[in-house]
């Protein structure tokens, strides 16, 4: 589809009164076959696929965001029973100007949607049963993930890469322009933030009416500073403030995105200035307690942000704890490691989410949000409906294992107990202990935490690729 086009789509499903979608849905499939009859090969297909979107987002979530919103609309809220029907005009007229394939990606799509386990917990907790959100854990193929109920989005200098790569017709010019317009006094690093920036852009344009209907409660993207700057406090804010200033004047408002901030010494320092400044940030290369409470706290100080998180990268902590466990000869170490984040978020939770009655600190301006899962365990046991919102962002290619079964969804997953003694197993991994513990490490000692140096190395190379890319070096 074009970008003209994800946009005609876009104001169907959020800025269409209910009372009047049968007259925009009609009007926007008059434009399309019109178009159909005279259009090239290659603009058939655009149109063909547009037309099946704007069929399966009648079967989507997105309808819950504004044409089924009865908080919003009361009685005049449109029904299940008429977005079917415009549904079925629409796949009607794919087969009348002979778009068979189309026609019938539509509703395989609304099947997906369906029967999507993903899609369920959005559900449940729109419908207030759950107090639980997911987003999408990848640069590209967000729209797909928000027809499933997704209401974030996070990139990486590895996502961002990725992104570029998977659409080189589209990113390349991008960066040619951006190359030109900056010129040859432009440095590496400012390329990288300008793609970036875009980037950014095209997904927070996706997410803006998410953001607007929520009054900034939801509909964020998360962008990483340079990951080479983990130690320099004062760089990190610096870089900050420049971005926060170009992304506020091209959307013309206040941006829906957050920084993320790596679990450092330094990133607390960052932290705290950033929010206290109504700059929203996203903890990274975050894996333990230590960690969740020091920012945490930092946040909580003067924070004045609308929104603030705290990543728990499951899978990247659990990974290294699992080749300590299977070191120490644990024959089981394979299953004992998938729940070791399971243990350490629910702790996390208890202590810094739980109202003081309950024997927690009542903190409740960033929320945990679990990411790098390897597997639907790290989803179950990631919902919740406790006083402070859960979220979780999924791979693509996690979202689909989670989607090619049916999934029992529980409003205490968080709360799934441990095995009998897998907890003293758990323990006889140190990294697991650094993590588990309160008072597992100090802030120094974040940076060298073994989970974190693997994945600022890893960032740091992806990172030197990316900027390679953008000076076509």
């Amino acid at each position: 589809m074009t970008d003209e086009q994800v946009g005609l789509l876009q104001d169907l499903m959020f800025n269409t009164v209910p009372g009047d979608l049968a007259n925009a849905e009609d009007s926007f499939r008059a434009d399309m076959k019109t178009m159909h009859a005279k259009a090239s090969k290659a603009a058939k297909a655009d149109i063909a696929e547009a037309l099946a979107e704007s069929a399966i987002d009648l079967k989507s979530l997105l309808p819950k965001w504004n044409l089924l919103n009865k908080d919003r609309h009361g009685a005049a809220a449109c029904s299940e029973g008429e977005l079917a029907a415009e549904f079925d005009k629409t796949v009607a007229l794919l087969k009348e100007i002979g778009e068979d394939a189309a026609a019938q990606s539509a509703v395989d799509g609304a099947e997906t949607i369906k029967s999507s386990s993903l899609a369920r917990i959005c559900r449940k907790t729109l419908d207030g049963e759950l107090n639980t959100h997911w987003g999408n854990d990848y640069a590209s193929g967000l729209r797909k993930a928000m027809q499933k109920g997704a209401i974030l989005v996070t990139t990486n200098p590895v996502l961002v890469d990725v992104a570029r790569q998977e659409d080189p017709a589209y990113w390349t010019p991008v960066r040619d322009k951006l190359r030109e317009e900056l010129g040859s006094a432009a440095s590496p690093v400012d390329l990288a933030y300008a793609m970036t920036i875009q980037v950014v852009l095209k997904n927070a344009a996706l997410l803006r009416p998410i953001y607007d209907l929520t009054d900034g409660e939801l509909g964020y993207v998360s962008l990483q500073l340079n990951p080479k700057e983990a130690k320099n406090a004062d760089k990190m804010i610096a870089e900050a403030t420049s971005v926060y200033e170009q992304l506020e004047a091209a959307i013309g408002d206040t941006p829906n995105t957050v920084f993320k901030l790596p679990g450092t010494e330094a990133g607390i320092a960052a932290a705290e200035v950033m929010t206290a400044a109504g700059m929203g940030v996203n903890v990274t290369v975050n894996y333990s307690l230590p960690q969740q409470i020091a920012f945490a706290g930092a946040i909580e100080k003067n924070s004045t942000a609308k929104v603030c998180f705290r990543t728990q990268m499951d899978g990247r902590v659990d990974d290294p704890i699992g080749e300590e466990l299977e070191a120490a000869g644990l024959a089981d170490w394979e299953e004992v490691k998938k729940w070791a984040t399971t243990a350490i978020r629910a702790r996390e939770y208890k202590l810094l989410c739980n109202p003081p009655t309950e024997g927690g600190l009542g903190f409740t301006k960033s929320a945990p949000l679990a990411a790098s899962g390897r597997g639907p365990w790290n989803i179950l046991r990631g919902t919740g409906n406790g006083p402070v919102t859960l979220f979780m962002t999924v791979f693509p290619n996690k979202a689909e294992e989670f989607d090619s079964a049916p999934r029992q969804i529980k409003t205490d997953g968080i709360w799934t107990p441990l095995p009998k003694g897998y907890l003293d197993k758990l323990y006889q991994s140190k990294i697991f202990r650094q993590s588990y513990e309160p008072d597992g490490m100090v802030p120094s000692e974040f940076i060298n935490y073994v989970p974190a140096k693997a994945t600022l190395k890893q960032f740091g190379d992806v990172y030197d690729e990316f900027l390679a890319w953008c000076t076509n070096e």
